[in-house]
């Protein structure tokens, strides 16, 4: 367990809002300096306000050069002991077939959505990986998903395909990353409560996300795993839920939206 998080440098990315803000604000309380990565100055402002601990820095993980000016302004502080890295996207065209042409994910969807979420972890991981083993070592928790787990009928087909790609990337990173003194982890949670849940092509209602892990929790998970002295793999999910994602069919009021359908 890391006794005292005064001094140390965490990277919190997708910090402008849902997960990563409530990550950042966890990680800022406990004393650490906290350096939030986003696409937008106003966005990642708003995490600042939260704790003097907590920097905004403007930052694409989808873009080396960005990510390489991002971590210039880290480094002035010193090398980073943590990255939670929790920056990801979806899209609500993420079907393969469906009767709405408009469903079917386009192109520039997978490219984008592999762009931010798999090539998003890799170069962040890249990034830091260097000054944490000049530093002694360090800890990287990266975001995946139980769509990367098991069967889940909302994510759709590209986030699901890059879900996978990113828990198969740290599957094999795990060793190599650790003879380097740095301890890498998955964070796999379920139906959770973030802005990623906007995109959907039908939105849940009230109740449905009362129910959901919400960003507190997964804070907390964050701050848990990122504490701990040896790799952890962990699947957080809501009551409701089963492991694997979610079948087509269960006996909830909120899912008839779903429109797992023939087309």
């Amino acid at each position: 367990m890391v006794p005292n998080w005064t001094d140390q440098i965490v990277i919190v990315t997708g910090g402008g809002g849902g997960m990563g803000q409530a990550a950042a604000k966890r990680f800022a309380e406990a004393g650490a300096k906290t350096f939030v990565f986003g696409r937008t100055l106003e966005s990642l402002q708003e995490c600042a306000n939260f704790s003097p601990n907590i920097v905004p820095v403007v930052c694409d993980v989808a873009d080396a050069a960005s990510i390489g000016s991002a971590m210039e302004v880290v480094l002035k502080h010193g090398a980073p002991n943590v990255l939670i890295h929790t920056a990801g996207i979806n899209t609500p065209d993420r079907f393969m077939a469906h009767g709405d042409p408009g469903r079917i994910a386009s192109l520039e969807t997978w490219q984008k959505v592999m762009d931010i979420n798999v090539l998003g972890v890799v170069n962040m991981i890249q990034a830091v990986a260097k000054p944490m083993a000049a530093n002694g070592g360090g800890k990287i928790v990266v975001v995946s998903s139980t769509a990367g787990h098991g069967f889940d009928s909302y994510a759709g087909v590209p986030y699901t395909a890059s879900k996978w790609a990113v828990h198969g990337l740290l599957f094999t990173a795990r060793a190599q990353l650790n003879a380097h003194g740095i301890v890498l982890s998955e964070y796999a949670p379920g139906e959770a409560n973030t802005p990623i849940v906007d995109k959907r092509p039908v939105l849940p209602n009230p109740e449905h996300r009362a129910a959901m892990i919400q960003t507190t929790d997964c804070a907390e998970a964050l701050f848990f795993i990122a504490s701990q002295a040896h790799s952890m793999s962990i699947i957080q999910l809501p009551a409701y839920q089963p492991f694997g994602g979610m079948p087509p069919v269960i006996s909830a009021p909120w899912l008839a939206g779903l429109e797992i359908k023939p087309v």
